[in-house]
């Protein structure tokens, strides 16, 4: 009888004939990006005009704009060995205090022990997994796109110091993604990057290779950076004293940031971006900051405050912002119902969403941000 799913196939070859070529780009570009990821998949197997196509970047930059017009919640986690890869529409209504929204869920992945993510950039995600390999814990990235279940797995970073910092960014320009690895090194007490690598992901050989910084300072360790517009930001300690630090990722330019003299580095929460502007989260009891960096070139600083009564931002495991200007966030331990927060700055009140969907189970190193898919393969 064969595969049941071959025979429907061979049937859709034989039964359905469409003029590919009278119909405009466009139109199929919109009838395709409704579609999800596994019915695009079949597209492209049935038929070779449609594969050659929707592989084209006209159609993966539609698809990202259309995405990105409607952005989802990402959620990775570790269960039973495996990384779970889950989204979820992000509510656009603000006026609803709780909304319910179901989990999807996108791919799994064998994962090693103690694994870290970092932020979604452009529809991929980079999952640094910790395998215990000839007798030590290495850190190796694994590039993911959630929505196609491609993954990518990097080379192992050649270095003379085995704990690493690795941040994921993307160039707009040259439409390249880059993967930055800093070593960080503690010799009498001064603690340093001594060594910084790069890996740009296009269709040449993977391989690392070695840049310059010109100033001495090394990433903290446990916060993520954020890619914004091409941009690296990340904090940093240099000579004991907590900063900002860029690096540009096209240029692959390191920079300091300069801050406002009553900003308290040591206290920030996360660094995300707010209405494509790099914000930094200060939280303290139930009282949060963000301070904008609002000019970059001149590092012009504004300051927003906000109180949620009912929150004890101590408990706060990852925080994000939302197109429209929210803060969002999680709570350090998973439980069901499991929340994501929403405040609102204009009406200074806060929203839940509930996302159902994932089982009450021994879950852990949850991880969850905004997030578009993407249909671009690596």
């Amino acid at each position: 009888m064969g595969d049941p799913e071959n025979r429907h196939l061979k049937i859709a070859r034989h039964n359905i004939q469409l003029p590919i070529k009278t119909i405009p780009n466009e139109l199929i570009f919109e009838i395709i990006s409704r579609l999800p990821a596994e019915s695009i998949a079949i597209c492209r197997r049935i038929w070779k005009e449609w594969e050659s196509l929707l592989r084209t970047p006209d159609f993966t930059n539609y698809f990202l704009a259309v995405s990105s017009a409607h952005p989802r919640i990402l959620l990775t986690f570790k269960y039973s060995g495996k990384w779970h890869f889950f989204s979820t529409p992000q509510p656009q209504d603000l006026d609803k205090e709780l909304s319910v929204v179901e989990a999807f869920s996108h791919m799994k992945l064998n994962g090693g022990s103690g694994p870290e993510s970092c932020l979604s950039v452009q529809g991929f995600t980079c999952l640094i997994d910790r395998p215990f390999l000839m007798g030590k814990w290495e850190r190796v990235p694994v590039i993911c796109n959630p929505f196609t279940g491609q993954h990518l797995t990097l080379p192992k970073v050649k270095a003379k110091n085995s704990d690493l910092r690795t941040f994921f960014g993307y160039d707009p320009i040259n439409k390249q993604f880059k993967v930055l690895c800093m070593t960080v090194t503690n010799y009498r007490k001064q603690v340093n990057s001594k060594e910084h690598q790069v890996l740009t992901i296009g269709k040449g050989i993977l391989s690392w290779r070695k840049i310059k910084c010109l100033f001495p300072h090394y990433p903290e360790r446990k916060r993520d950076g954020i890619c914004i517009n091409g941009i690296l930001y990340y904090v940093a300690k240099s000579d004991k004293t907590c900063l900002i630090a860029s690096f540009d990722v096209m240029s692959e330019e390191f920079r300091l940031i300069n801050m406002p003299k009553d900003f308290e580095l040591t206290n920030i929460s996360a660094l995300v971006n707010f209405k494509g502007k790099l914000c930094a989260v200060i939280y303290s009891g139930s009282h949060g900051e963000l301070w904008v960096l609002e000019h970059t070139k001149r590092e012009k600083w504004s300051k927003h405050s906000f109180v949620s009564p009912n929150t004890d931002f101590e408990e706060v495991k990852a925080t994000w912002a939302t197109d429209n200007g929210e803060i969002a966030w999680i709570i350090s331990h998973w439980k069901n119902p499991f929340y994501v927060f929403f405040y609102n700055l204009n009406s200074k009140s806060v929203r839940r969403v509930e996302i159902k969907g994932i089982d009450d189970r021994a879950i852990t190193n949850v991880s969850v941000t905004s997030y578009v898919e993407s249909v671009m393969v690596l």
